[in-house]
């Protein structure tokens, strides 16, 4: 909604304005309202004429309350539910005008009877029972239509807005460097990606350039077609993919694959989660199987790393921590303990085929697999799976079911034979979830290997990393608890055991608390590692780590935290102070002391939302004079038939144009983030939910004083790989005050009526001659009539560039 801010002799003049329109309801012949009902309200036009107002006024709320002929945007009910707000055309009676576009608004199937020929649709023609129910006071209507002409969620007949041609790049680049005594990092990483969209087609490319250290590297991490066909609810993918909705770790491929319509799942990503500490800002290298399956920076201070792909979920993930000053710091995430939901089969046939892709591996045969799930009941699912290959061959079959309300089961058991090194396995996995009640849950999770188990990943190896040690049995658990004097609690425990025999032991409590607006939270993790991968090199010992962290709120988005760390490198106490009070850009600083080290330092870091882009950086210097900094960039653009535009988010697979008229700057929220008009008025939807209604709309805030827009907030009902294109009608108005004189120099009567040279009403003089004119109309000529009688004209002289410092301009005229 859009509020205005007027001066108070405006406001003065608008409520005796409106005073003089109150009137005209009273001053009735009853007994002729009451004789002519379906005629309206018949007005006593001496009275009217006595009281100095123009009778031909009186006609324009001759009848009840009714929507006027025209475009106007309303909310819109069907049948109880929500359409949000639509833009709908009214005629001359009232009478709502259904057309294509209002039916798609409302979310109803197309009569047979119904042709686009015709102005307006009666729906009584169509289904009888049809009711409207009209409120032009509040801007609403409310249809009421039997169930059979609402169309289904996610009907093919939606209407979904197909096709459209774009290109599309996005970017993500960091940098991260040290000098001074003890530096010893400087590492660079450039994410990309590019392609377009054609006709529901997505072509994408993305790869990948980092440097650690002078040591440079290039991966080439997907260049792939796409395209969701509707009918099949199918998915086709071609070109460099992983393959998914698998119930294996594959890795990338050259081929193809075919999958059901990711709209209709929830997919979180992948099956990654690493959780660690780093004492300084740090590169994380995570590898598996001994490959590189994810790398990225993380600031000092506690660290969650999640839904990242990865080859399977039944290898343990080895965690390189490289601090700024080059220290290095291993340790193992074990397999009990990723997130079970990745590679999960939803219900319907998957399959692919390709040449396996992957670096690091000595072989790259051709794989194809096939998968499947069936719905045994709404709480249960059934999946199978198979994979074959000339080095590798493997069978699976799993059951996700909620047993009961508070229950939750998941259960694969997988048969591998690797031919290349002759050896057969089988690997059983279970995960069962139980809320005791709704403060407590508990869960369990263990896995069970033969010793001759393998995963693609192995296969493909060397004979040398075949014979590496691995782990052959896992168990694990885990208690939430919450109370309401205590806070919430949690714990969970694992215990791995490799081929070798060695054993692995993690543990890790968890507590937080809010005091008021004050929040506490501590957290413990002990992890043994094992005799063969310890944290350190050199002596394999343990690690332990206590984190005890506070955060106090100052208001107005500035907030107060400190934290506590306490490990085998020694203790650390340090504060930070951040500042959002401007919801596009925030600023800390933040000072840390390592009692152990001796060392004092303090950190100050950015991050700026523009309309292009985000940015973020900082810098770090002890007194040591060793100095570490940082920065990042990241956004997208869109290459459309107007140009080039640009956003400060990442371009989904589904995205869209939106146009502002000709305004430029003008802020739109939208589901893929923030996003702001350039200088010809257009503005990128970065993401939009493919076969959902995504919600755009505009900040009125930013839109310059005088101009008006219809309708702030529209629906876009995209197809998956289309390219939307949304308009926002908008009207610049040069609203005046103007304070007319006759050619006496006296103000007009108070109450006379202000017409416009095509004798429509426009607005009633207020006190001492003042007139507000809400839009000046192109030849600026205006009559004034009192009493039925026409007074004068007169006609306003404006610069040609209307002033915009304020809601409206200011003149004088002389009416003759």
């Amino acid at each position: 909604m859009l509020t205005l801010c007027v001066s108070p002799e405006l406001s003065q003049w608008l409520i005796r304005s409106l005073g003089l329109v109150v009137a005209l309801t009273v001053f009735t012949t009853g007994n002729a309202a009451e004789s002519q009902p379906a005629e309206g309200t018949l007005f006593d036009v001496e009275v009217l004429k006595a009281r100095g107002v123009d009778p031909h006024v009186s006609e324009l709320f001759r009848n009840s309350p009714r929507f006027l002929p025209g475009e106007t945007t309303v909310a819109l009910t069907v049948n109880g539910n929500a359409r949000g707000k639509v833009k709908v055309l009214f005629d001359q009676d009232a009478t709502l005008c259904v057309d294509k576009s209002f039916l798609k608004a409302a979310g109803l199937s197309t009569p047979p009877e119904f042709s686009d020929k015709a102005p307006c649709f009666d729906l009584k023609t169509a289904w009888p029972q049809t009711e409207w129910h009209m409120d032009p006071g509040e801007n609403r209507v409310d249809l009421v239509v039997p169930s059979e002409a609402v169309s289904a969620p996610g009907a093919l007949d939606q209407n979904w807005n197909h096709g459209g041609f774009a290109g599309m790049f996005n970017y993500d680049a960091s940098y991260l460097d040290s000098a001074g005594a003890g530096a010893g990092v400087n590492f660079m990483q450039v994410n990309t990606e590019a392609g377009f969209n054609l006709n529901d087609w997505i072509v994408r490319s993305r790869q990948s350039y980092s440097r650690l250290d002078g040591t440079g590297t290039l991966r080439f991490q997907a260049a792939y077609a796409q395209r969701t066909f509707a009918e099949r609810k199918e998915v086709l993918q071609a070109g460099q993919v992983s393959l998914s909705n698998s119930m294996f770790g594959t890795g990338q491929v050259m081929g193809f694959q075919v999958f059901p319509e990711a709209a209709l799942q929830n997919n979180s990503g992948g099956a990654g989660l690493v959780e660690g500490f780093a004492d300084s800002q740090s590169v994380v290298e995570v590898r598996q199987s001994g490959a590189l399956v994810y790398t990225t920076t993380v600031p000092t201070g506690p660290f969650r790393l999640q839904g990242f792909a990865l080859l399977n979920t039944r290898s343990d993930l080895n965690v390189t921590v490289i601090g700024s000053n080059g220290d290095r710091r291993q340790f193992i995430v074990p397999a009990s303990a990723l997130l079970l939901s990745g590679p999960a089969v939803a219900p319907g046939l998957s399959y692919g085929v390709g040449r396996l892709d992957q670096q690091g591996s000595s072989e790259s045969p051709v794989i194809g697999t096939v998968a499947n799930g069936w719905l045994l009941n709404p709480a249960t699912t059934l999946s199978a799976g198979l994979l074959g290959s000339s080095l590798y061959r493997a069978q699976a079959l799993g059951l996700n079911s909620q047993l009961l309300s508070r229950t939750a089961l998941s259960a694969q058991v997988t048969l591998a034979q690797d031919q290349k090194h002759g050896t057969n396995g089988v690997s059983g996995l279970v995960s069962l979830n139980h809320n005791l009640t709704d403060r407590i849950g508990v869960s369990l999770n263990a896995s069970q290997q033969t010793s001759g188990y393998r995963e693609l990943s192995d296969a493909v190896q060397s004979d040398d990393a075949s014979s590496l040690s691995r782990s052959q049995r896992q168990i694990g658990g885990a208690i939430s608890w919450f109370q309401d004097t205590l806070g919430n609690m949690s714990l969970s425990v694992s215990r791995s055991i490799d081929s070798e025999g060695a054993s692995t032991r993690y543990l890790r409590g968890g507590w937080s608390k809010s005091f008021g607006s004050i929040y506490m939270g501590a957290s413990l993790e002990y992890d043994t590692g094992n005799q063969n991968n310890g944290f350190d090199s050199q002596n394999g010992s343990s690690e332990k780590r206590f984190y005890l962290t506070v955060s106090i709120p100052l208001g107005q988005g500035r907030n107060l935290n400190s934290y506590f760390n306490n490990s085998r490198n020694g203790n650390r106490l340090g504060t930070r102070f951040s500042d959002r009070t401007h919801r596009d850009f925030g600023w800390s600083l933040a000072s840390e002391r390592d009692f152990s080290g001796r060392r004092t330092s303090g950190t100050g870091s950015l991050d700026l939302v523009t309309p292009v882009s985000q940015l973020s950086g900082s810098i770090s210097s002890d007194n040591n004079h060793y100095t570490s900094w940082s920065a990042n960039a990241s956004g997208g653009g869109v290459v459309h038939d107007k140009g080039i535009t640009f956003s400060p988010n990442r371009i989904g697979d589904t995205f869209g144009i939106a146009k502002v008229g000709e305004e430029s700057g003008v802020r739109m929220d939208t589901p893929g983030g923030p996003t702001w008009t350039d200088r010809h008025g257009y503005a990128v939807l970065p993401s939009l939910t493919g076969y959902r209604q995504s919600t755009i709309q505009v900040d009125t805030r930013t839109l310059a004083k005088n101009v008006d827009i219809s309708n702030a907030w529209q629906d876009a009902e995209a197809a998956r790989g289309s390219v939307s294109y949304v308009n926002f009608d908008v009207v610049r108005t040069r609203r005046v005050l103007v304070a007319v004189t006759d050619i006496e120099s006296q103000p007009l009567p108070y109450g006379a009526s202000i017409f416009d040279d095509v004798d429509h009403f426009v607005t009633v003089v207020g006190e001492k001659g003042s007139v507000f004119i809400p839009d000046v109309t192109a030849s600026g000529k205006f009559v004034v009539r009192q009493s039925g009688s026409t007074l004068c004209s007169f006609a306003l002289a404006l610069p040609h560039k209307a002033d915009m410092s304020g809601f409206y301009e200011t003149a004088s005229a002389v009416c003759r």
